[in-house]
């Protein structure tokens, strides 16, 4: 991520509970840099990047995400989802 051409990559480890989580705000932004967006299923601190910035965290949740997901799918009529439709939908929000 930290080669990524996005602006504002965005890093969502929404599994639950924070146990289980992919990775942990304290890791996303230590290998993968500061200038992203942190959101996760699971509640964690804001990150002390050491530079006198702090890495926000945001908590998100799974039932805001999939219902999006599930009606951008349903309304586009689409029979598959593609990582290239979630990153242009992304691409086009942000």
């Amino acid at each position: 991520m930290r080669e990524s051409d996005s602006k504002k990559p965005a890093i969502f480890a929404m599994s639950n509970p924070t146990l289980n989580a992919e990775c942990t705000a304290a890791d996303a932004f230590n290998h993968a840099g500061e200038n992203k967006i942190f959101a996760s299923g699971s509640p964690f601190q804001n990150v002390d990047l050491r530079n006198g910035k702090v890495g926000h965290v945001n908590q998100a949740n799974n039932m805001y995400l999939f219902p999006g997901i599930g009606l951008g799918t349903l309304l586009s009529g689409a029979r598959f989802i593609t990582d290239g439709m979630l990153q242009a939908a992304a691409e086009w929000y942000g």
